[in-house]
């Protein structure tokens, strides 16, 4: 029970390559479009929204949130419930990503010279030579980025691929037969366990689906997890009283059967909620998302700008997605470890020049002295090359302390979120330290803040809502 996916450049001949396999196999066949048009009914959204939202590389505000990895589960639902007997063809993008880790998935990848791509957008959009080249150059190039920014790989890789087919010696009827062939004597010695697997997964992305698309509770209220057709609902608990709503929802699941919740400790599968998404459903704490001190530079007061650069410079936070995040800050400790102050990228700068360090007034309100478009006054102007002189290196070993600022706001680890965002707002920071007594144990960053609103909001605040509510 395969499902075949074809990969391709575009105008390399996918869409005839799967129906002739369609023909050949008498499997049906699910393109992009229709993928996009099922999964948009299914989970109240736009076509144009999916779309973008799964097939326009990611802009820097997405990469930090979780907003693609919801439209990949979209499109896994839609197709694995499309084909439920395992069964089928999928052409279109992102079919290699999809079902990677599935044995059931015969992943195919087709090369195509340009020549033949450019002479098929020329017949199917009536393109000259040149529009076609140019058009086909720009794609390639929107898929690679496309690819790097959401998946971390080259659609290029021929690792992504089971078999690749290049067209300049195989003609797609050619491919097609092989294609039939290998899917055929897989499927005659299919592995029971990849029958399994894949009627696991499909139940899997298909519960996790109605969650966060179709249920009234907050999206990922509880992480899912099907193994050997049981349904495994674990991480932190619901608010009281929503866990016996969140079961009963899911058990209105087609094909779910046996439910277990994380109080189930001996057959629980531990899995950890995403808690940017399950936030905004209690009273959320700074503890939930503050980064230990130990994952953000710091050092003594004692050190110098050198220093704090160093410790600016080979730092790196790792988000929950994964991706990392460069600081902008580095704390400063008295040698008791008590938080004293901050410095900024901005402020470490500003300390290799000797005249703003004399006059900090006046560097302090550059905005005002500086209307936008007029000239800058002599005395604040800072020439390029004076930032990789003698005098930058010896004012670089002045303390840290020249340039630091004051804390202007803390909060504790038990304060909610709404201290914390009200202590961000009020003092105009981006960053508030998180203290135990007179020691800090951690920061919160408005990065983090800002993208657990902005994720609410881009996903529930769309054209046609008024108060949470389609209208």
């Amino acid at each position: 029970m395969p499902i075949i996916t074809i990969s391709r450049g575009i105008c390399s001949g996918g869409t005839v390559l799967a129906e002739l396999l369609s023909a050949r196999l008498g499997w049906p066949v699910l393109s992009q479009e229709d993928v996009s048009a099922a999964a948009a009914k299914a989970y109240r959204m736009s076509e144009d929204e999916l779309n973008r939202g799964l097939y326009q590389p990611a802009s820097f505000v997405e990469r930090f949130t979780h907003r693609k990895t919801r439209y990949l589960l979209a499109a896994q639902a839609t197709i694995a419930g499309a084909l439920a007997d395992g069964n089928g063809i999928y052409h279109g993008l992102a079919g290699q990503f999809l079902f990677q880790n599935l044995r059931n998935a015969f992943k195919v990848r087709i090369v195509a010279p340009l020549a033949l791509r450019i002479d098929n957008a020329m017949h199917r959009a009536g393109m000259t030579r040149d529009q076609a080249a140019r058009h086909i150059r720009q794609a390639d190039e929107h898929r690679l980025l496309w690819g790097r920014q959401i998946f971390d790989a080259d659609v290029n890789d021929p690792d992504l691929y089971d078999l690749v087919v290049n067209l300049d010696q195989v003609s797609l009827a050619s491919a097609a037969n092989l294609i039939a062939e290998i899917v055929s004597d897989r499927e005659r010695a299919i592995d029971p366990d990849s029958v399994r697997e894949f009627r696991d997964f499909a139940l899997e992305k298909r519960i996790a689906a109605e969650l966060f698309f179709n249920s009234p509770f907050t999206p990922d209220m509880a992480r899912v997890r099907v193994r050997n057709g049981e349904v495994y609902l674990a991480g932190e608990r619901p608010a009281e009283g929503s866990q016996t709503a969140v079961v009963e929802f899911v058990s209105r699941v087609p094909g779910v059967g046996t439910i277990h919740t994380d109080s189930d400790t001996v057959e629980a599968i531990e899995v950890v909620l995403d808690p940017a998404s399950a936030l905004s459903s209690r009273d959320a704490t700074a503890a939930d998302v503050m980064l230990g001190i130990d994952r953000y530079p710091h050092c003594k007061i004692a050190c110098t700008i050198r220093d704090a650069m160093v410790a600016l410079s080979a730092s790196s936070v790792r988000l929950e997605d994964g991706h990392l995040m460069q600081p902008r800050y580095v704390l400063l400790h008295d040698l008791d470890d008590r938080l004293v102050g901050v410095v900024s990228r901005r402020e470490l700068l500003r300390g290799l020049v000797p005249h703003l360090l004399q006059d900090r007034e006046s560097a302090a309100h550059i905005q005002e002295l500086v209307p936008f478009g007029g000239r800058m006054p002599s005395e604040i102007f800072i020439r390029w090359t004076s930032m990789f002189s003698q005098a930058a290196i010896d004012a670089s070993r002045r303390s840290v302390a020249t340039v630091m600022a004051p804390i202007r706001g803390t909060v504790r680890a038990d304060d909610s979120l709404s201290t914390v965002i009200s202590t961000m707002l009020y003092h105009g920071i981006d960053l508030v330290a998180v203290v135990d007594g007179s020691s800090v144990v951690g920061v919160v960053l408005m990065t983090d803040i800002f993208d657990i609103i902005a994720q609410f909001v881009m996903e529930h605040g769309g054209a046609g809502t008024k108060g949470g509510r389609d209208v």
